[in-house]
């Protein structure tokens, strides 16, 4: 339960809906119980007009009140000849009825205000955090069950809220004037229909239990469907070079099953409640029939019009009765979205920044990395005992073979991730000491794998950035030579580019990457592998961007083909998560055996294969 509370304090931002919610509630089941009453003298003006006048009732006391409520109502109602009655009535019906309605339909549209922004609320804290969480959380982490928690939990979470403030204030209170207003013709007849509650709320509380269980495994199994459908999307081109649609196919049909018989077994637990519920309200009905059938028949101390009215009035108990009888179904089924979604909200955000971060605008001097050690799992290191130094305005390369650590290292000097031991520092700061945005625009990073958004060519470039001038795009485009494949397509810098670009090409991609560093104008640059995906013209173009992006600056490079970084100020050859060798390429080639010559003579020896 603490889970459903702490989704209800979400609700304190709107106080003032909630509180007129409750107040038209309560009046809209006001007029829903006068509504339902005044069939009693609307039956009495037609079929029993009383025959005289109308007796005051005697007695005092609170046993008293309602007869003489009763005296007042029937001398106002049959106070004058018949057809005056029944306009009466009719007239009164129409008022109740219009009331009902009138404040039920805003009572639904202010309880929607706040059960709306409650979603709104949730939704944006949960996308806020998400993108404050660490590279490791998604490495994790299945796309599909995050876009499951911020869809189909976020739906349930609302019904749950809606279970709460519309159907736990509006139906109880419906139910406690009804049964008012039944006990005020027949308490006898009254208690005979209130004995069947406590069997109904037993098997209810049963069946949410089980509704629940069941819920937590049908939301799991739906992040596994859009994870499915999410890895479709992306891989499209592999799944048909690969001829794997079939494959897919049966899988998505597998994971598709499952949700459907886990689903369908929540939807019958569900839906068993409400016949449950019905059949023991029909019971209560019929024993109520025949105790009052024998009240007019036999003793004669229940008028017909009453019993006809009474049998309305608790038929009317049965909606609230079972609208509360789903509540628990819907509150179980919140708390199980509830706990997913709390999951994400509760999970550490690894990277932080301290409580009085170091303001840096400009990189100086040095970035040293001394005695690092790094593992993505707990006792398992994939860098180890890193030292070295990248001077201002240096061309460094990080080279080794695949898996060595070289990306990992790279997502280290950017913060993506921080070090297990030892430290990085900026000019003598501690990465971690500074803060992080100003660290973030001291970096420009041209990843292997493009990233980009399904929005315009435009907008992928300056991304995250305000107020760019024209003449800055323009410059920033022309440097990456990208200019004119952008003025050849469709719309030129207003073109889609598709879902994660794929209307481009892969160098094509690559230089708007080049364009969106260069916009950025970082003092420190790093490459990863940024031509390695490239066939050879396409590599051309991207290298002379590249070239012009590292110009006066400071640079870090990642190069699987060594030729792109031979006149690196500084190697550094990573081995096994190591560091082996540092140097410059003429040193390093010449030291025989090594890592760098065993990974030169392989690459050179492809090269004059190919010619």
């Amino acid at each position: 339960m603490k889970t459903y509370l702490r989704l209800i304090k979400y609700l304190r931002n709107y106080k003032r809906q909630l509180s007129i919610s409750m107040v038209l509630s309560i009046i809209f089941s006001i007029f829903s119980a006068l509504s339902v009453y005044l069939t009693i003298p609307l039956l009495k003006s037609l079929l029993f007009p009383p025959a005289g006048q109308i007796e005051p009732p005697t007695g005092t006391g609170i046993t008293s009140i309602y007869s003489h409520l009763q005296y007042w109502f029937e001398n106002f109602i049959f106070g004058g000849d018949k057809l005056a009655s029944l306009v009466k009535v009719c007239t009164m019906i129409i008022i109740a009825y219009l009331i009902k309605n009138v404040s039920g339909f805003y009572q639904s549209i202010y309880m929607q205000y706040a059960e709306k922004g409650l979603m709104r609320d949730v939704r944006n804290e949960l996308y806020y955090k998400i993108n404050n969480l660490s590279v490791r959380y998604f490495s994790n982490e299945r796309t599909g069950n995050l876009i499951s928690r911020m869809s189909n939990d976020l739906n349930m979470i609302q019904a749950g809220v809606s279970a709460a403030f519309f159907n736990l204030t509006k139906d109880p209170l419906l139910l406690l004037i009804f049964l008012a207003l039944a006990l005020s013709i027949s308490w006898q007849m009254t208690v005979l229909a209130v004995v069947v509650f406590p069997l109904t709320i037993v098997a209810i509380t049963k069946i949410g239990a089980s509704l629940k269980r069941r819920s937590i495994r049908a939301q799991a199994k739906l992040s596994d469907i859009f994870s499915i459908i999410s890895e479709t999307i992306y891989g499209a081109k592999i799944i048909r070079t690969f001829r794997a649609e079939k494959y897919l196919n049966k899988s998505f049909e597998k994971e598709s099953q499952d949700y459907y018989r886990l689903v369908m077994k929540s939807a019958k637990t569900n839906e068993l409640t409400s016949p449950i519920t019905e059949m023991l309200s029909i019971v209560a009905g019929v024993i109520i029939i025949w105790f009052g059938g024998r009240q007019i028949l036999i003793t004669n101390s229940l008028k017909p019009e009453e019993f006809l009215g009474f049998l309305f009035i608790i038929f009317q108990l049965m909606t609230p009765i079972k609208n509360l009888s789903t509540v628990n179904n819907r509150i179980q089924e919140s708390i199980a979205s509830g706990e997913r979604i709390f999951e994400i909200l509760d999970y550490p955000v690894e990277i932080t920044e301290s409580k009085n971060p170091v303001s840096k605008k400009s990189f100086d001097n040095a970035i040293e990395i001394k005695n690092v050690n790094f593992g993505y799992t707990e006792g398992k290191l994939v860098l180890e005992d890193i030292n070295f130094e990248i001077k201002k305005s240096d061309v460094v390369a990080i080279v080794g073979s695949s898996g060595c650590g070289k990306s990992t290292l790279l997502d280290l000097i950017s913060r993506f991730y921080d070090v297990t031991s030892g430290e990085i520092l900026y000019d003598g700061i501690n990465v971690k000491d500074l803060k992080m945005s100003d660290l973030r625009n001291l970096i420009g990073i041209v990843p292997q794998e493009t990233i980009l958004f399904n929005d315009t060519i435009r907008n992928n470039i300056i991304f995250g950035m305000e107020n760019v001038t024209e003449d800055r795009l323009i410059e920033a485009v022309k440097s990456a030579n990208a200019y004119d494949f952008i003025l050849s397509s469709e719309n030129g810098f207003d073109t889609k580019v598709g879902e994660r670009g794929l209307k481009l090409s892969g160098g094509q991609k690559q230089r708007l990457a080049i364009a969106r560093a260069l916009l950025r104008n970082p003092s420190i640059l790093i490459l990863d592998e940024a031509t390695s995906s490239l066939d050879s013209e396409s590599e051309i173009q991207v290298q002379h961007a590249i070239d012009r992006l590292m110009q006066n600056r400071t640079s870090i490079v990642v190069a699987h083909r060594l030729s792109t970084v031979q006149n690196a100020d500084k190697m550094i050859v990573l081995d096994k998560g190591r560091i082996v060798q540092t140097g410059t390429h003429e040193q390093l080639v010449k030291q025989e055996g090594s890592v760098y010559k065993k990974l030169y003579d392989i690459q050179f020896s492809k090269m004059l294969t190919e010619e």
